[in-house]
C-alpha cells in the first residue's frame, strides 16, 4: 500500500506527463456525462444507466480472474474444486446474460443487487462445503470465525438475491466517483511528473556548486 501510495503521490518526471493530463480530463468529462441527474432535454441524460450492465460484468469478469481462477488452480480434485467450477461457469453465464442484455437480446438480470446476493450465496455454498471436508479429513479444524461468514454470506446472499436493498443507480454512482477520483488523481500526477525545464535545471546545479 505504501508503494502505491508513493507512486501516486511522487510520479516519475516525464516528457509524456501530459497523457496523465488528457485522459484526466476526458475522464472528468465522461465521469459528468454520466451522472444521472441529467434532466431529459439532456442527449446523454440516460448514457450512465445504459451501460450499467456492462460495469456488472466487468466486476464479475475480474472477480473471475483475479479470484476464483486461482481457487480453481490451488485446490485438489475434490468435491470443493467441483463446486467452485461450477461457481465459476454459472457467473460467467450471468457475466454473458448481462452483454447479451445489454444489446437487448435476451432479459435474465434482475438487477446488479440480485446479481451480487447469487455471488455471495455461491462462495458461502463452496465454503460450507469446503468446512465440511476439511473437517471430515483432517485432524486440524476448520477455522470457526471462516465458517461463521460463510454462513452469514449464503443467508446475506439469499437475502439480497430475494429483496434488493439498492438499485442500479447506486452501483453507477459508485462506478461514477470512482472515474472522478481516479481522473483528478491523473490530473495531479500529470503537473506533478512535469519535467523541469532547462533553465531550472542550470539554477539547480548553480545552487548545488555553491553548496
Amino acid at each position: 500500500m505504501k508503494k502505491v501510495m508513493n507512486r501516486i503521490l511522487h510520479p516519475r518526471t516525464t516528457k509524456w506527463f501530459w497523457t496523465y493530463i488528457v485522459l484526466g480530463i476526458l475522464g472528468l468529462v465522461a465521469g459528468i456525462l454520466l451522472m444521472p441527474v441529467w434532466p431529459d432535454w439532456a442527449p446523454w441524460q440516460d448514457w450512465g444507466m445504459k451501460i450499467v450492465n456492462m460495469i456488472i460484468c466487468a466486476c464479475i469478469v475480474l472477480y473471475l480472474c483475479l479470484y476464483l481462477v486461482n481457487k480453481i488452480m490451488s485446490r485438489s480434485n475434490s468435491v470443493v474444486k467441483v463446486l467452485t467450477i461450477i461457481e465459476f461457469i454459472l457467473l460467467a453465464l450471468i457475466a454473458l446474460g448481462c452483454v447479451l442484455q445489454q444489446f437487448k437480446v435476451i432479459n435474465i438480470a434482475n438487477g446488479a443487487c440480485a446479481i451480487l446476493g447469487l455471488a455471495m450465496w455461491c462462495r458461502g455454498v463452496v465454503e460450507v462445503f469446503r468446512a465440511y471436508y476439511h473437517q471430515k479429513g483432517n485432524n486440524d479444524r476448520y477455522p470457526i470465525w471462516w465458517l461463521a461468514i460463510a454462513i452469514c454470506l449464503v443467508s446475506f446472499g439469499v437475502y439480497l438475491f430475494a429483496k434488493p436493498l439498492f438499485s442500479d443507480v447506486v452501483v453507477l454512482w459508485i462506478f461514477v466517483v470512482l472515474i472522478l477520483l481516479v481522473s483528478l488523481i491523473l490530473i495531479t500526477d500529470g503537473i506533478l511528473a512535469k519535467p523541469a525545464s532547462s533553465k531550472t535545471k542550470k539554477v539547480k546545479e548553480k545552487k548545488k556548486k555553491k553548496e
